[in-house]
């Protein structure tokens, strides 16, 4: 066992160099990244690499932050057999929300795009998950950026809020835009027809947020149902329901929620 962690240990080091030199050549986005032969390292071969250390059955465990070589930071929950995350590049281009299940090693779901970044994107991904969750590698997205993700330790200081990158205000039949809750979090929000989507965290200037949480649903004409999840670039780890009312184009107020919820209102 003590091999094994040695070698792998290596393995993500090696990993992470190349995520670090990718992303110092990347454009900012989704753009495709082009790498000379020498250092490019196929999904094939980090696949192969992995099976000589993986001689024994370990418990899954996605939860955590990975840096991806898209740029991004990933903060992804994983609860039973659902996955969740945030993810957001610190120029403040693209941010998404992911929501999906995992089966084996297999992760399949969609990801929408949120306000706290400029790009307006939705899809379907599949990914495959490596060495017990240190590694995840994209098998099909063809929308999305990234394709290798690695499971770091957490940087002290995060990126911190941002004017909504996209949607609108004054218009009661879509809540797409930034809005700031009486919890003094924000909230960027995503409506695709009636679907919701959000991401929320506390206001901070520097470091990390006290708090940090991803909502999804329903609209049914002036009402919200929705599900809410902590992900870990906030220091809470709780989930629930929530339902609200939208009172008017720019408030909405809750109704009822589980799990210690604390806001309730919310303007923009």
């Amino acid at each position: 066992m003590k091999t094994i962690k040695l070698r792998y240990s290596i393995l993500v080091i090696l990993l992470s160099s190349i995520l670090l030199f990718i992303n110092c050549e990347k454009e900012e986005g989704y753009d495709t990244i082009e790498i000379s032969e020498d250092i490019k390292v196929s999904q094939e071969k980090i696949a192969d690499s992995l099976k000589e250390v993986t001689s024994a059955k370990m418990p899954l465990n996605i939860n955590g932050y990975y840096k991806a070589n898209d740029g991004g930071h990933y903060y992804i929950r994983h609860i039973g057999n659902k996955i969740f995350w945030f993810g957001e590049h610190p120029s403040g281009n693209w941010a998404n929300v992911f929501k999906g299940e995992i089966e084996g090693n297999k992760i399949t779901g969609y990801f929408y795009d949120v306000p706290k970044g400029r790009i307006a994107g939705s899809g379907t991904l599949e990914i495959s998950v490596l060495y017990n969750g240190v590694i995840l590698s994209k098998t099909l997205g063809n929308n999305f950026g990234g394709s290798v993700w690695i499971k770091t330790t957490k940087p002290a200081n995060l990126p911190g809020a941002r004017p909504a990158g996209f949607g609108v205000r004054n218009d009661i039949n879509n809540l797409t835009g930034r809005w700031t809750g009486d919890d003094g979090g924000y909230y960027y929000i995503r409506q695709i027809g009636n679907q919701i989507i959000w991401f929320g965290e506390r206001n901070f200037i520097s470091g990390q947020p006290a708090w940090s949480n991803i909502a999804y649903g329903s609209r049914f004409y002036s009402q919200l149902w929705l599900d809410w999840v902590d992900v870990p670039k906030g220091g809470a780890n709780s989930s629930g329901i929530l339902r609200g009312s939208i009172d008017d184009a720019n408030h909405i107020t809750k109704v009822h929620s589980t799990g210690g919820f604390g806001g309730s209102s919310w303007s923009r």
